[in-house]
């Protein structure tokens, strides 16, 4: 079998829906309902001309600046937000110079004689400090005297 034709010969009458003849009188055009309006937008603000004034809006937007601006609260905002801006801005400075320090340690590890010369170096500066400072006991004293009065002013005694 094949596809059915439907053409219009071989459509039988009896089982066609009948089509709707034109009528004398035309079907009037539907009515567009009316736009609701958006309730983001719930009026619309208009600014009067007004015939005396010279600048307009950039004259209104300079006289509020200059309001704010020339109000104490501005100045009571800074006062209050210095503190902690410069907080802030001082961990992003010890960030940065740690990264950066961090940088520089890795760079000297990855020089393959560089972390041992290094701790030659420190061996070589303890020894000599320990000759000169630690054998005699008066500069013992000194030394302790030394550091007891830096640990006073960090602690604050």
């Amino acid at each position: 079998m094949g596809p059915i034709d439907e053409s219009p010969a071989n459509v039988d009458n009896a089982s066609s829906v009948p089509v709707p003849t034109p009528s004398a009188t035309p079907e009037p055009a539907p009515v567009a309902p009316e736009p609701t309006p958006d309730p983001a937008i719930a009026e619309t603000v208009t600014i009067p001309a007004d015939a005396d004034a010279s600048g307009g809006e950039w004259d209104l937007l300079k006289e509020k600046v200059q309001g704010l601006v020339d109000t104490d609260q501005l100045q009571n905002q800074w006062t209050q937000l210095k503190g902690p801006l410069r907080l802030l801005g001082g961990l992003i400075v010890l960030i940065i110079v740690l990264q950066i320090y961090g940088g520089i340690l890795r760079t000297i590890d990855a020089v393959p004689l560089a972390s041992g010369l290094f701790e030659l170096a420190g061996l070589i500066w303890v020894a000599n400090f320990s000759v000169r400072n630690l054998v005699r006991s008066s500069d013992r004293r000194k030394v302790l005297d030394g550091l007891v009065g830096r640990w006073q002013r960090v602690v604050g005694r």
